[in-house]
């Protein structure tokens, strides 16, 4: 369940999550969920760990008699929690990630500008194709739009544009190298998630 409280046209759109995230506020122009200390990077989910990936491990293929998929729960778990703020490390901590967007707003095209790093050797994370998945509940994603990936320098990609139809508090999940497979532990693919807010 999610609380609104809008003040009128001078004040600024406030919004509060009741999901034991009272601490959390959203500005209505960029989408940002702050962190409760006020920093754009609250993450600490991977600590010192950092995982080294390896190419030559993006087209292994799942043994033959690995069995049938598990389904939308096993899927689900490969996920790690969705982030608040505008950076932090992908589920697996092969990378970090930031991101910014203006404008904000339902019906309203908005292009993500993300910068991913290895978090190695903190070099620019180039030629990752990222792409977005984004969602509002399980049930709710967002419009399909033509959307589309630029990388505008080494390490830094543009992703729309996107449309949010309704109000509230969206999951932006960003994936890298999707082409790679996710079975080995060094594959390149990654995702990290982060919680948008639309006014």
């Amino acid at each position: 369940m999610k609380c609104l409280f809008l003040c009128g046209s001078a004040c600024a759109l406030l919004v509060v999550a009741c999901s034991g995230k009272s601490d959390v506020t959203a500005s209505g122009t960029n989408g940002v969920t702050a962190c409760a200390n006020g920093a754009a990077d609250c993450d600490t989910h991977c600590g010192s760990r950092v995982q080294v990936t390896d190419p030559a491990v993006c087209d292994e293929k799942a043994p033959a008699d690995a069995g049938p998929p598990e389904g939308d729960a096993g899927a689900a778990s490969e996920f790690g929690a969705t982030m608040d703020g505008t950076e932090g490390d992908d589920d697996d901590c092969k990378y970090h990630v930031k991101w910014s967007a203006a404008g904000v707003a339902t019906n309203q095209n908005v292009t993500f500008h993300v910068t991913a790093t290895k978090k190695t050797d903190g070099s620019p994370l180039t030629g990752a194709n990222p792409y977005a998945e984004i969602y509002l509940s399980s049930t709710h994603p967002a419009p399909n739009s033509p959307s589309v990936s630029t990388e505008t320098s080494p390490g830094n990609y543009d992703i729309g544009p996107w449309q949010f139809d309704a109000s509230g508090q969206w999951t932006v999940r960003f994936h890298f190298y999707a082409e790679c497979s996710d079975l080995d532990d060094a594959s390149q693919h990654g995702h990290a998630a982060f919680f948008v807010t639309v006014p």
